[in-house]
């Protein structure tokens, strides 16, 4: 099941703040020398904690309804992070402007996104966030070290977590509200609780779709 667009969910909530994380899903095991290993059993996902502003009681009404929509973790969305809805060095996209930014030949290095079709000299920033779309999924990942596009537009950036294995050359790469696709973590949802008119304490918490 597609993702819903951020029109159809995130656009329509009053975000007061978001906090991203990283969930890693390893085991350790160690020896009594000292010695640890980790093993990585399935890739990292992205978490994410939503609060919402304090509104009338319809306006959060309406919102928790589009939230119970959703009809648990069945439909995903795309979701930003209201930290990084743009390039750091770019805060309004405007240097970016039309540009079309794709992937090119991905090595066998993973970590590296070799990205084509940025303005020269454009300077991505350890921190930012970027939106890698596939056939029918969605990459998410984070700027690892500050690099600037060469003359020709191209950048091979360090990115966390590595690219998947289902993404391939000439993807579309999102820099402005890059979203990532997640699900409302089960028994998050706080519809808020109402004083009068006016409800506060709503969210939600939220893990990636991968």
């Amino acid at each position: 099941m597609p993702a819903l667009a951020l029109s159809a969910l995130y656009d329509r909530l009053v975000i007061a703040a978001t906090r991203f994380d990283i969930q890693r899903n390893d085991e350790f095991s160690g020896v009594a020398s000292g010695a640890l290993w980790q093993a990585e059993l399935a890739p990292p996902l992205w978490t994410a904690e939503v609060t919402l502003h304090d509104q009338t009681l319809n306006e959060m009404k309406q919102q928790a309804a589009l939230i119970r929509k959703l009809d648990g973790a069945r439909q995903n969305f795309l979701l930003c992070d209201t930290t990084s809805l743009f390039p750091q060095a770019d805060p309004v996209g405007t240097i970016l402007g039309s540009a079309v930014v794709t992937l090119g030949v991905i090595g066998s290095n993973r970590t590296i996104a070799p990205l084509t079709g940025l303005p020269p000299g454009y300077v991505l920033t350890i921190g930012d966030k970027m939106q890698i779309n596939g056939a029918s999924k969605i990459a998410f990942v984070e700027v690892s070290q500050t690099v600037a596009a060469t003359a020709g537009g191209v950048a091979n950036v360090e990115i966390f977590p590595r690219l998947p294995a289902w993404i391939a050359n000439g993807a579309a790469v999102i820099l402005k509200r890059p979203a990532c696709p997640m699900v409302i973590a089960p028994g998050s949802h706080n519809p808020g609780t109402n004083q009068g008119v006016a409800t506060s304490g709503a969210g939600f918490k939220a893990i990636q779709k991968s």
